[in-house]
């Protein structure tokens, strides 16, 4: 996340009479001070001089304009990251005013006030550009941050399952960790039960060995997402065993293979697809197609799972079937076969 680093000494003075002295304030909205309702105090600070250590997140500056407005609030997060935002903004997309502590949100003689936050500024970024619908995916938040983001945005009041919605930011956001992180991610949709995101991200769970998963991840993600990821597994395998059961027809009898000669490609074909109907369990890899996992390198690598292979990588087990057919018209037969089982195993749902 970018920030603005503050110099103490461009900062304005702290006010000589006490929190809320009647001094100049740069962000103050033209206006009488004497105009604005004076509120009894409540429990943020207005005063608008910065810890030493303090940021502006570069996303939330003081010159922002939202729906022709200047901020008139400051969140400041845990760690002194300040955000300059919008009452109305915020108020429209939480229905506790963020958690009661906009309530407060008032002008006392000329400053803005602020609302310190218990979460870092990683985790406000993400929860206030949520409210704003804006994007914050170039920030390249990590998995951990989203997760605490999600419960921020419980906590003050706003519908998560509503900005997760399809095409929305925090959507984008939460599926652009899906390939790195694909159970994590699945779990943490699971929690929240976005039902939309769960099925997207489990289309990147069919080569995933569901025996790793541990006790905190399926707590999390609950027994409803656990169950239908397993069933997902086991339904992709009954499939396939289903499709390439069926062997390849027989071509008319020709001079020069005749219906005894026609089992050779019937056995071939039995013997190529024994792995899958009697040995293949859900998370079971092909040692034929070896993969370098991007976090392990180039050592160890792991093969590809029965319920996650490809329409083309299960076209190319199959072809070798016909290396030692010698009738063309048996090879014929084998190649429609093929396309066949390959058109089929596209066909069958890759999510849950």
């Amino acid at each position: 996340m970018e920030y603005f680093n503050l110099s103490p000494s461009t900062e304005p003075s702290p006010p000589a009479t006490g929190i809320g002295a009647d001094v100049p304030d740069p962000t103050n909205i033209s206006g009488s001070v004497s105009d604005r309702p004076v509120h009894p105090t409540a429990p943020v600070g207005i005063n608008m001089e910065h810890p030493e250590d303090a940021t502006i997140a570069a996303a939330f500056p003081p010159s922002l304009r939202i729906d022709d407005h200047l901020p008139d609030v400051i969140i400041v997060a845990s760690n002194n990251v300040y955000f300059y935002a919008h009452r109305h903004r915020i108020a429209n997309a939480s229905s506790n005013n963020l958690g009661g502590l906009l309530d407060w949100g008032v002008y006392r003689r000329g400053f803005l006030p602020s609302i310190r936050l218990p979460e870092s500024g990683d985790v406000v970024n993400v929860v206030l550009h949520t409210m704003y619908g804006l994007s914050c995916t170039h920030f390249h938040p990590t998995l951990e941050t989203v997760e605490a983001a999600l419960d921020a945005l419980n906590k003050y009041g706003v519908c998560v399952q509503t900005h997760t919605a399809p095409y929305q930011p925090l959507h984008q956001l939460i599926l652009s960790l899906a390939p790195y992180r694909p159970i994590d991610t699945y779990a943490l949709a699971g929690k929240h039960q976005l039902e939309d995101l769960a099925v997207t991200i489990s289309g990147h769970l069919l080569s995933f060995d569901l025996s790793t998963i541990t006790d905190a991840l399926a707590t999390k993600m609950g027994p409803v997402y656990l169950k239908r990821l397993f069933l997902l597994h086991q339904g992709r395998l009954d499939a396939l065993k289903n499709i390439i059961l069926k062997p390849p027809e027989s071509h008319p009898t020709t001079p020069g293979c005749n219906p005894a000669q026609h089992g050779l490609l019937t056995r071939a074909w039995a013997l190529a697809t024994a792995q899958f109907v009697w040995d293949a369990t859900p998370s079971k890899a092909f040692p034929e197609f070896e993969v370098h996992p991007p976090e392990t390198g180039h050592s160890p690598t792991a093969g590809l799972s029965v319920v996650g292979i490809s329409p083309n990588s299960l076209k190319a087990l199959l072809d070798p079937i016909g290396d030692k057919i010698a009738c063309e018209s048996c090879r014929l037969m084998l190649q429609q076969r093929i396309q066949e089982v390959v058109v089929s195993w596209s066909s069958v749902k890759p999510t849950i």
